[in-house]
């Protein structure tokens, strides 16, 4: 019997919309709930830079001018979609946060849901790079499910800014890891995961990268 929990990534609540633990803007001592970026676009490009501000925020537990600041660095090195990429663009930004690459093949979706388990666990943050047959993206693993009574992950839980904006939820898509694609997704070879919208779209992916990122 499968007993399935959703672990988020630490500092993150969703009463009604998306929010981080973020530092005062006025330099007071603590921290307050900010609304995290959400910006929905079917530019590949402006979904990589808001899941990379995403993640750095959260991490970084920035103040709004600082991830305004950490935006606009992240947006003008940012040059291409590839891994080198982001990792390029998360560099810039010059705040302390390592990134680390984990680059799949076939036969690899177990090994990076995994992964972004334990990153989570460690209160570490992820970005996924995934295609269908028409596109590709990045996203940020806001959430993974998993199966405590096996230890398995079974989906990535993603904030994709392709997709609607998610309300009272902290993600908007969900890519299932053990389900096989079917016909309802229009399935194709080499796209073998289910990748569903919570507005009923869905489509068959396969997933190409991870990047791990985590504070020095």
């Amino acid at each position: 019997m499968a007993h399935l929990e959703h672990l988020f990534v630490r500092g993150i609540r969703f009463d009604t919309e998306v929010q981080y633990l973020a530092q005062h803007a006025s330099g007071v001592d603590g921290l307050t709930y900010e609304n995290l970026l959400i910006r929905k676009s079917a530019s590949v490009r402006t979904g990589a830079l808001i899941s990379v501000i995403q993640c750095l925020a959260v991490l970084g537990q920035l103040s709004r001018p600082q991830m305004r600041e950490a935006q606009r660095l992240a947006r003008k090195a940012l040059q291409g979609t590839g891994d080198d990429s982001v990792l390029r663009c998360i560099d810039a930004t010059g705040l302390p946060i390592v990134a680390e690459l984990h680059v799949s093949d076939s036969g690899q979706t177990g090994h990076l849901g995994a992964i972004a388990l334990e990153a989570l666990r460690a209160s570490h943050a992820c970005l996924v790079h995934f295609e269908s047959a028409a596109a590709n993206r990045w996203a940020t693993v806001i959430g993974v499910e998993w199966d405590r009574a096996t230890g398995e992950p079974k989906a990535l839980l993603l904030l994709d800014a392709g997709a609607n904006e998610p309300w009272a939820c902290a993600h908007n898509v969900r890519i299932e890891l053990r389900a096989e694609a079917g016909r309802s997704v229009r399935a194709s070879p080499g796209f073998t995961l289910n990748c569903r919208h919570l507005t009923g779209e869905a489509c068959a992916v396969r997933l190409r990268s991870l990047i791990v990122l985590w504070r020095s």
